[in-house]
């Protein structure tokens, strides 16, 4: 089976939530924290539950306010020809259009086959799950059994439960049993009389499904040391709640490490060999390194029987992963929405390729797309400058900083976040119009992008020896001889008079100051990241200077940090 359509309303930190998906097997959600990507999953998850008893309390509710209903209506097809039967769901059956994203409440010629399961919390705090219709609202109920088929498994932070044989955990479900707690009071009568001496019988079948769950772990890349069997668990006190543990000769998995004991879980569920499943995993980087992530990742995409939703905030995970799959989550006074990162609005963003180097700018809040690296490396120098000086550093705020590795893919990648629903600025040199022209400065205005563009034509470099006092334009240049430039023949290429080899005592005038910005800029002194943060170190004290904050590259740094704070 797989979900179509998700709908949810005052669940959590969702006010307001409708998700129309994709044909697709992988959905991978993506953006800052607190944008309810979790919560997402918790959705899927209740609506799913396979017991009648899950259990709710205020806080459930968004902002407490236990007067509006919890609803999660989730339309989901590929359905079962046993759901599609007149003696279950039927009668309740609708339309839905793949391509167009329509749902007919009376299922036309070519649609998909379909219901809508609808789970309802009010104030008594007891959960109701119906399939319903247009034609019939109050629905019919959507059995437990029936909610079970469905096979929904969450892979959280908290997964030891998950490797016991309790009710509705992954490894109950891929027991070979008629009556799972049958056989869980046969294992407890065989505990009594001696485990090990009714192996054979009592627990042929829990040790059938460790045998398949050692198989997983030894092609995931898990270790096992001995053989997996079923085993008591001294740690545990019942049975029947998840006493009877899956273990590695005497050691319980449960005592494996985090990630280790994720991977093993999501191979178990693929292991319903002749089920569909669809798969809920939170954070999956936690506990493991980028090589088991790519592991990981690779067993999903072979699974064709699964559907799986994943949360991520790992640049590892994302490189892993096709443009097609990643969703951005955003969530503004409780309203969530989710932007695919594909479609017409994103030809200029080439998102594979920045999945490849710039993982990081999507899983940030805003972006200050820049020309370059002389452009990254100086706001990263201001970034460590208003740190020390107490304000609020980029990471804190949610900016990240990325290279368009030119002008003329600036606009491009400007206009491609902005769709994806980002804040985004550009920092630009106005040194080539051709590239990049203040007519596409003004187009990405249009479209609420803060645009940082040197006056006068000017490239950084030469728009800061301008702009900058005396005393740190020589600091500028100080630091590039430091560097191993040879300043001095660079400088005096660009101007017909002869100067002092002793740099400090250089007499200030404007034809100076022009030489100097020309040969910075065509000797790259200050191109890459390094040297751009350097350059900011020296030549910070300019930024308390009075005049200098008058000038434009003052003028648009403080426009910069206005842009962080609050754009």
């Amino acid at each position: 089976m797989k979900i179509r359509r998700i709908e949810t309303l005052n669940f959590r930190g969702i006010k307001k939530l409708a998700w129309n998906l994709p044909d697709q097997r992988i959905f991978c959600l993506i953006g800052k924290g607190d944008s309810a990507k979790t919560t997402i999953l918790e959705a899927i998850r209740c609506a799913f539950h396979p017991q009648w008893n899950l259990a709710f309390n205020d806080s459930d509710f968004y902002l407490c306010k236990t007067d509006d209903p919890i609803t999660i209506e989730i339309l989901f097809g590929d359905l079962p020809d046993e759901f599609c039967s007149a003696q279950k769901y039927g009668a309740h059956l609708r339309g839905w259009d793949i391509a167009a994203f329509s749902l007919h409440d009376e299922p036309e010629d070519d649609d998909e086959l379909v219901l809508s399961a609808r789970l309802t919390v009010a104030r008594d705090l007891e959960p109701k799950w119906k399939i319903v219709t247009d034609r019939n609202p109050e629905g019919v109920d959507f059995k437990a059994a029936d909610r079970a088929k469905v096979n929904v498994g969450l892979i959280g932070s908290y997964s030891e439960k998950q490797l016991t044989w309790a009710a509705g955990t992954a490894l109950a479900r891929i027991t070979e049993s008629d009556n799972l707690s049958e056989s869980l009071v046969d294992a407890t009568r065989a505990a009594r009389s001696s485990l090990d001496g009714q192996r054979a019988v009592a627990l042929k079948s829990f040790d059938a499904a460790a045998a398949k769950s050692e198989g997983v772990a030894k092609r995931l890349g898990v270790p096992v040391d001995d053989t997996y069997k079923a085993h008591l668990d001294v740690g545990s006190i019942s049975i029947r709640v998840g006493g009877l543990t899956l273990h590695d000769g005497e050691m319980p998995l449960r005592q494996l490490g985090l990630g280790s004991r994720r991977m093993l879980l999501c191979g178990i569920q693929k292991e319903n060999l002749e089920e569909r499943h669809v798969t809920l995993f939170d954070e999956l980087e936690l506990g493991l390194e980028p090589h088991r992530i790519a592991r990981l990742i690779k067993h999903i995409k072979g699974d064709e029987t699964g559907q799986y939703f994943l949360t991520t905030h790992s640049p590892s995970v994302l490189r892993e992963l096709t443009v097609d799959q990643l969703h951005v989550v955003h969530k503004m006074a409780g309203e969530v929405k989710i932007v695919a990162t594909v479609g017409k609005d994103l030809d200029g963003l080439n998102i594979q390729g920045q999945l490849r180097s710039s993982a990081e700018a999507f899983l940030s809040m805003k972006v200050i797309v820049c020309e370059g690296a002389t452009e990254v490396g100086f706001l990263r120098g201001l970034d460590n400058h208003w740190m020390r000086s107490g304000l609020n550093p980029f990471s804190y705020l949610g900016a990240v900083l990325l290279d368009a590795n030119g002008a003329s893919k600036l606009k491009g990648l400007a206009t491609g976040f902005k769709a994806l629903h980002y804040n985004v600025c550009a920092v630009v040199d106005g040194d080539a119009p051709i590239q990049f022209s203040p007519k596409d400065a003004e187009d990405l205005g249009k479209q609420a992008i803060e645009v940082l563009m040197w006056s006068e034509q000017l490239a950084l470099e030469q728009r800061a020896m301008l702009d900058l006092p005396w005393v740190s334009v020589l600091a500028s240049v100080k630091l590039a001889q430091d560097l191993g430039f040879p300043v001095h023949d660079n400088v005096c290429s660009k101007l017909a008079v002869v100067l002092d080899k002793d740099v400090m005592n250089w007499a200030e005038s404007n034809d100076l100051r022009k030489a100097i910005g020309n040969a910075a800029k065509s000797s790259n002194w200050f191109k890459s990241i390094s040297g751009g943060e350097s350059w900011v170190e020296v030549i910070a004290p300019a930024f308390e200077d009075a005049e200098f904050r008058k000038r434009d590259l003052g003028m648009k740094i403080s426009q910069l940090r206005v842009w962080v704070d609050h754009g």
